[in-house]
């Protein structure tokens, strides 16, 4: 583990350090600052689903633009969006104004996600991927600690426009990282094949089987996670547990999410990626299967536990499989497309479990995302193959 911290201390955990807390910090920001605004809880609900939805625009761009200019070029692309996005909010405070800044917001960390996966694939060996990917995942977590603490803290002290100014210098910060410890990566063929370079049809075409696999393993995997965070609040409610109850009843299985992270990719380079996801997503299901069987607030938290146990041990895992299968060739076009699919599943959970919930119940919903979840994992043993590939 020291050698794996030395090693990409500057040039990957620091600069995710910087987005994690930022970006965490954000999701609290936002919705705030549109009702301080005058802005409705419609209006504060959009502002976070207008982010979602600039990353998901953002992907396949971002995939066809680096193989133009690399993957470092990409990140400093990603951070100079990042700063106008903040700077816009700071400057003009008006919720049509912060609502299409979060979109750019969206699309520079799509941006952002896309040349970061593109490096890590090309500057690690494979036997140390796994931790390195997991070790960025549990970096999220930390920033999804501290992020809202210091966003909380800013407003508090000086208000939103400064603590979005300060937000915004802080991405000179990425911009000091990525130049100084960053190798720029320019994909393969580029110059002799650049009339096929960044064929999406291509791609879906030449990588059709992966992406029936793992890609699909990728978005039930997301989904499932997605659906987990929506199902276990409502869970606490439906059994008339009070706020704090629901709190320390997901704190928990938070914890034990948190714990995992770095055993996950110890195990994904030990004995690779596919035990990790198929254990994962079995562990998901069952949880959420079990879900509508807790009916009191210690059952409720074991069930949040088992849930812990699945997500931690998933922590970076399909970051670490979309490197591991990322072609030299069409590379970017690849990232660009497994990023799509990756936030196809996250953007789908909700909406999966909101329609479910309305259509039949609560525990109909928890037990159909059990069912992909457990399903998934199924297909992913007897068709899934090993992605890790050793030099």
């Amino acid at each position: 583990m020291p050698s794996i911290i030395s090693k990409f201390f500057l040039p990957i955990f620091c600069p995710s350090i910087v987005i994690a807390v930022i970006q965490q910090g954000l999701l609290v920001l936002l919705p705030l600052y549109i009702l301080h605004l005058g802005g409705t809880m419609t209006e504060a609900a959009a502002v976070i689903a207008l982010r979602g939805l600039g990353m998901m625009i953002a992907d396949i761009p971002a995939g066809l633009l680096i193989e133009k200019v690399g993957d470092k070029r990409m990140m400093l692309f990603a951070a100079g969006l990042f700063f106008i996005a903040m700077s816009m909010m700071a400057l003009f405070p008006d919720p049509v104004v912060l609502m299409l800044s979060a979109a750019l917001l969206g699309f520079a960390h799509g941006c952002w996600l896309v040349g970061r996966i593109s490096y890590v694939g090309l500057a690690t060996e494979p036997h140390e991927r796994g931790r390195v990917m997991a070790l960025s995942a549990g970096i999220i977590r930390f920033g999804s600690v501290v992020g809202p603490l210091l966003a909380g803290g800013l407003i508090a002290w000086q208000g939103y426009s400064v603590t979005l100014t300060l937000f915004a210098l802080s991405t000179v910060l990425l911009v000091i990282f990525v130049v100084g410890w960053v190798k720029n990566h320019i994909p393969l063929h580029k110059n002799s094949d650049s009339h096929r370079i960044g064929k999406i049809k291509e791609v879906l075409v030449e990588h059709r089987s992966i992406f029936a696999t793992a890609g699909l393993g990728a978005v039930a995997l997301m989904l499932v996670r997605s659906s987990r965070s929506l199902l276990l609040p409502l869970a606490g409610a439906s059994l008339a547990l009070d706020e704090p109850s629901i709190g320390l009843v997901i704190s928990c299985g938070a914890i034990v999410d948190t714990l995992l992270f770095y055993p996950a990719g110890s195990l994904m380079d030990r004995i690779g990626r596919k035990p990790i996801l198929v254990m994962s997503l079995a562990a998901l299901g069952m949880g959420l299967m079990l879900l509508p069987m807790a009916d009191s607030f210690y059952t409720l938290m074991c069930v949040a536990v088992i849930l812990g146990l699945g997500n931690g041990f998933s922590a970076g895992v399909i970051m670490t499989i979309g490197a591991d299968l990322a072609p030299d060739y069409n590379r970017g076009g690849f990232i660009g497309v497994w990023r799509l699919m990756t936030d196809m599943g996250t953007t789908a959970g909700p909406f999966v479990i909101g329609a479910t919930v309305k259509i039949m119940s609560l525990a109909a919903s928890a037990q159909f995302a059990g069912v992909i979840g457990i399903a998934s994992a199924a297909y992913l043993f007897f068709k899934l193959k090993e992605s890790r590939r050793d030099s």
